[in-house]
């Protein structure tokens, strides 16, 4: 299920670009306040399947309209109000997480040099959920969908973008791992012959920095319009799970195109 949820805040705010790990931080400390278990859980090892690692959420862009982009700063959005979208593969998340912002619906964002952001959760809405059938259906990535390799004598991943010879078998071999490792599907039989996909419009790089226990990341994702052609319940973890690798920290979010 997907979520919109509508935040209240003072006008001409300005959003640094990279808030993206403090989104992360806030929906695990949402879902604490019901469940700390579920929340340590999805933090320290999230849902596995063979030997890797899936939180099984993913969010949205942060926007607000009007606003303006204001180069080495981030984004000022001029009204009080603005919204992000979250959703979760598994319902008893999303439970933990709608009872969490109930609870508290007050927070505040830390950001790096000092920046701090206090929110009000204004209104929740739930979305409805597109038609998922088995066959084709059209998305477009709206925040980069980042898919990494290792390189022998390099310890950090190295980016890939669509034009890589690996690029489309390791994004359905993603897609899958985080299929199977929904409890839920855990004994289905997908397997990547099942599954194809087409990059149908051309790219754009979208680099998202983390400033993650002392360290600087910089994590390198590409933003472009896709078919994939999978069962329906593949379509349905792509667009609640999101798309490539990093997911619960804003990368690879998709909607469904309307043809």
């Amino acid at each position: 299920m997907r979520l919109k949820i509508i935040l209240a805040h003072k006008a001409e705010i300005i959003v640094p670009w990279d808030y993206q790990y403090a989104i992360q931080q806030w929906i695990y400390q949402t879902i604490s306040r019901a469940d700390d278990t579920l929340a340590t859980m999805l933090h320290d090892q999230g849902y596995t399947y063979e030997g890797k690692s899936f939180k099984l959420f993913s969010f949205g862009p942060w926007h607000s309209f009007p606003f303006r982009a204001i180069p080495n700063e981030g984004i000022k959005f001029k009204s009080p109000n603005s919204e992000i979208e979250v959703a979760f593969v598994l319902p008893s998340v999303l439970s933990s997480f709608v009872s969490g912002l109930f609870q508290d619906q007050q927070h505040s964002f830390y950001y790096k040099g000092g920046i701090i952001i206090p929110i009000t959760t204004q209104k929740i809405e739930i979305l409805h959920e597109p038609l998922f059938i088995d066959g084709p259906q059209t998305y477009t990535i709206k925040t980069g969908a980042r898919i990494s390799i290792k390189v022998e004598g390099i310890d950090n991943p190295q980016y890939i973008g669509p034009d890589h010879p690996e690029y489309h078998q390791r994004f359905v071999a993603n897609l899958i791992h985080k299929h199977k490792a929904s409890l839920e599907n855990k004994s289905t039989n997908i397997a990547a012959s099942d599954i194809t996909m087409k990059v149908i419009s051309d790219y754009k790089t979208q680099k998202i920095n983390v400033h993650k226990d002392g360290h600087h990341i910089e994590m390198i994702g590409y933003k472009y319009d896709l078919t994939l052609s999978a069962p329906a319940s593949v379509h349905r973890t792509l667009y609640y799970g999101g798309a490539g690798e990093e997911c619960s920290m804003g990368m690879g979010w998709v909607d469904v195109l309307k043809e």
